[in-house]
């Protein structure tokens, strides 16, 4: 069976008009699919929706008839609280990009509140291009120490609840938290071992707090995939690392004409 999920995946309100959308709402009804799309990441896009639409991009798509469909909704930063409460009552899965969110100064999402109306937070990269660093653990430490300071709580978005963004609710907004998400009998064997034999991990008082707050990809030794090994003491298994950094640095060089 494959482990491929397919999304329809409209990119935003501001770049796909209504008659699109409904195009797309239409066509994930008739696949029974999901819909992936970006929603009110920036001040700008929920400025300029309000002046054409009339409403909020959370809004405008709610009133198309989108959140009819399983949903995700990348970013979500900046939302009122009448937002907040048609993501609870549709059941919309957002998934928060913290470093994306920062890099690009997009602002910071209200996740405290969210997780607190009973939204499915999930955790995301984005794409490289407005991230760089694809690493979950730096998504992970960022959700819980950016939400203590905009929240001024030192106790706001704890690291078990980052943790849980990052594996669980992750598998709910894609729909599969019954065959992985977590270690339990009868799901997939997904799962990372870490070395916490780190000079950056000891003492390990808390291996919760540890891989949230000191942890790195990098400590990552093993993956194993619906009980694939697909590395294993750091080596992959699947992928020949040196040439596909080489075809990495000639696709590069070609796309900037050196």
């Amino acid at each position: 069976e494959s482990r491929v999920k397919i999304f329809a995946g409209p990119h935003a309100p501001y770049t796909c008009s209504p008659k699109y959308l409904e195009k797309v709402i239409a066509l994930s009804k008739e696949l029974d699919i999901g819909i992936h799309i970006h929603l009110s990441e920036t001040r700008k896009e929920v400025d300029e929706s309000i002046q054409k639409w009339g409403k909020t991009p959370i809004k405008h798509v709610y009133d198309l008839g989108l959140f009819e469909i399983h949903t995700i909704a990348a970013h979500c930063v900046h939302v009122d609280d009448e937002d907040i409460e048609i993501l609870t009552e549709c059941g919309v899965n957002v998934v928060y990009n913290p470093t994306s969110n920062l890099k690009l100064a997009s602002g910071f999402a209200p996740i405290e509140k969210m997780l607190k109306a009973g939204v499915n937070v999930a955790l995301g990269t984005d794409g490289a291009s407005s991230n760089n660093n694809l690493n979950m653990f730096e998504e992970m430490h960022l959700a819980s120490i950016v939400n203590k300071c905009v929240n001024n709580n030192a106790v706001s978005v704890p690291a078990e609840a980052a943790i849980k963004m990052a594996t669980i609710n992750g598998a709910k907004a894609l729909g599969v938290d019954k065959e992985l998400g977590s270690l339990e009998v009868g799901k997939k064997a997904d799962i990372i071992f870490i070395d916490l034999k780190k000079p950056h991990l000891c003492p390990l008082n808390n291996p919760l707090s540890a891989i949230c707050y000191s942890a790195q990809g990098s400590d990552v030794h093993t993956v194993m995939a619906d009980g694939k090994i697909l590395m294993e003491n750091y080596e992959l298994k699947t992928i020949d690392i040196e040439k596909a950094m080489y075809e990495a640095e000639e696709s590069a060089r070609k796309l900037i004409g050196a």
